[in-house]
């Protein structure tokens, strides 16, 4: 590397920081967490540097204090499986009767649409929240294009852009209500394009459960087996599948809309299938928030190939910040592995594969180095510090390369 580096800082703040996958607006419509930035509850603060379902770490303020230019606000809606698998979360529901009928009594479809709402609203009240008050602050906009982020990104705003993880955020009322299967592909088919009209950058297939598009890995490494009841999702439960008739049919039509296609979370059969249907098409496909599996052996982490793949094709690999996908141990410190996925990326395929997704308010246990966003800093420091990254490496990997799949596959 050069000898004549730039400061830290100042790589920091030069660069267009992307995080590819956050789940603020989870914690705002199923926990009403307030993300303007007022005064934390109490709970969410208890156990700040642990997994703790509660915590809040991509509020806007803590996303400006972190240096964030453009975050993929990421829409999921818990699937009705996890009321039978975990008891603990239907005695809560059973004590927050609004949370139910706000998150789970919709139809999977609505209740995305109702969780894009809540988020613009609150990014609406924290505008003129600061406004009001004559805050110094950056203006957080929700953008739904490549020119409209382009603009966004050359005014210095925050830009948020809608995406949906797991493809049963489209059923509806036929695929719960009708037998008839061509009613009920019509209706995905149809809702898929409805969110390409609103903006939506990308759709994970896969998530938790299986749904009537794609097949998932078993979402928790093998500790996660026995610290919880999963009778539905291990009754379902089959790394021999991968993408239905219809999903084969949707990511064809992901292609022609221009969403961009999160392979996350897809068994690798539904992954090799998502290959086969994009073919030769460029800037068509991420995997928004994974590790390696060479360092960790886990399904849900992408095989070499699979990154040369995506390099080969225009693709980003976001990085998780969640140990049990980076590190074969059980620890509490990441900083190292998060550095450790991206030198093996950049080792097997180049530097241009790599991005970040952080996972943040996911109901996850980031590494204690980096507990929320504010602190994202650090990494650029870690990198720098290590010699290993040219400071245009760095750039690119804190979200150069995110942007250029957004500009060149979003809406194209």
């Amino acid at each position: 590397m050069t000898d004549k580096s730039m400061d830290w800082r100042d790589i920091h703040e030069q660069s267009v920081v992307v995080d590819l996958h956050n789940h603020a607006v989870l914690k705002k419509f199923l926990l009403d967490r307030d993300l303007t930035g007022g005064k934390a509850k109490f709970l969410s603060t208890l156990f700040k540097r642990a997994f703790w379902p509660l915590s809040q770490r991509s509020t806007f303020p803590l996303i400006e204090k972190g240096g964030v230019d453009i975050v993929l606000s990421t829409c999921y809606i818990p699937e009705r499986e996890w009321l039978e698998d975990q008891p603990l979360i239907k005695l809560a529901l059973a004590l927050s009767p609004s949370t139910k009928k706000r998150v789970f009594d919709p139809f999977y479809y609505d209740a995305t649409i109702s969780m894009m709402d809540a988020m613009e609203k609150e990014v609406d009240l924290y505008n003129q929240t600061n406004l009001l008050h004559d805050q110094d602050v950056r203006t957080v906009k929700f953008v739904k294009n490549p020119t409209e982020l382009g603009v966004s990104i050359s005014c210095g705003e925050i830009a948020m852009i809608h995406s949906v993880e797991g493809g049963h955020s489209l059923q509806g009322l036929e695929c719960e209500t009708s037998s008839d299967m061509k009613v009920m592909d019509e209706e995905v088919l149809q809702n898929l394009e409805n969110l390409a009209d609103r903006g939506v950058a990308y759709l994970t297939l896969a998530h938790f459960y299986p749904n009537k598009i794609a097949h998932p890995v078993f979402p928790y490494p093998n500790y996660g087996i026995k610290k919880g009841n999963w009778k539905n999702l291990m009754a379902g439960w089959d790394m021999n599948v991968g993408l239905s008739k219809l999903g084969k049919l949707v990511v064809e039509r992901m292609c022609e809309l221009g969403i961009l296609i999160d392979i996350a979370h897809c068994t690798p059969k539904a992954r090799s299938e998502i290959y086969e249907i994009v073919g030769e098409r460029k800037n068509r496909v991420l995997t928004s928030h994974t590790g390696c599996f060479e360092i960790n052996r886990d399904p849900y982490n992408l095989e070499d190939w699979e990154l040369k793949w995506l390099a080969d094709n225009g693709g980003v690999a976001g990085i998780i910040f969640m140990n049990y996908w980076l590190s074969p141990t059980d620890t509490p410190l990441g900083m190292r592995y998060i550095e450790q996925t991206i030198s093996h990326m950049r080792d097997v395929a180049g530097v241009d594969v790599i991005g970040l997704g952080t996972d943040y308010d996911g109901f996850t246990d980031p590494p204690d180095e980096m507990v929320d966003i504010s602190e994202l800093p650090r990494l650029t420091r870690y990198l720098t510090s290590l010699r290993r990254y040219s400071d245009d490496e760095i750039q690119k990997i804190l979200g150069g390369n995110a942007i250029r799949l957004l500009m060149k596959g979003w809406k194209q």
